[in-house]
């Protein structure tokens, strides 16, 4: 699987992926229209775009052998809008991945400590807990959405040394020099009864 920031022309496909699996899976389980519609505004292209080009919004997907089968979306303030993956893949780690992407790009792009989203239907909150998103506060009333959080995560990167091959073989013949130096020490100390 590959996970990689999208371009904004790949920008449509995504948005179709979301469209999709909002409708298939989570449309009937979300009574108001109002967010229904709100959905629909916001998973706009013309919205999209715009926020895309001024910064405001990073997407995501993850491919398999070259077809993308979830995207994602974050906000600059670290607020995960955005997370669908299609039915055929999902339990494959693919929403996993995405999540793990964003927190890292949190905190390595904009140095923030946390990432939020609202788990929207509320039962999707075990979901997103499994994977380390805590429930921000006790709300109050019917709300359709939990507002959840989880730190970021620092990716630590570490510098490629090439070592030759002449190191490397003189390095292990050394080592194996003194192994044997060590045992023939040990046999004559044996052989000649001094233990």
């Amino acid at each position: 699987m590959e996970i990689r920031i999208l371009q904004e022309n790949e920008m449509p496909q995504a948005l179709r992926i979301a469209r999709g699996v909002f409708d298939f899976c989570l449309r009937k389980s979300i009574s108001d229209g109002q967010l229904v519609n709100g959905f629909m505004e916001y998973a706009s292209e013309e919205n999209f775009r715009r926020m895309m080009q001024e910064g405001a919004l990073t997407l995501w997907g993850a491919f398999e052998e070259g077809q993308m089968v979830a995207m994602s979306g974050m906000q600059r303030e670290g607020h995960i809008t955005m997370l669908y993956v299609l039915p055929v893949f999902q339990r494959r780690g693919c929403g996993k991945e995405l999540l793990l992407a964003m927190r890292k790009y949190a905190e390595s792009k904009y140095q923030l400590s946390y990432v939020t989203l609202n788990a929207m239907p509320a039962w999707t909150t075990s979901y997103f807990a499994k994977r380390k998103f805590k429930q921000m506060s006790m709300l109050q009333g019917m709300c359709p959405y939990i507002s959840m959080r989880a730190k970021t995560i620092h990716e630590v990167s570490y510098e490629t040394k090439s070592v030759s091959s002449g190191w490397i073989i003189g390095t292990s013949l050394g080592g194996l020099a003194v192994c044997a130096a060590v045992a023939i020490g040990f046999m004559i100390c044996y052989m000649n009864g001094i233990r």
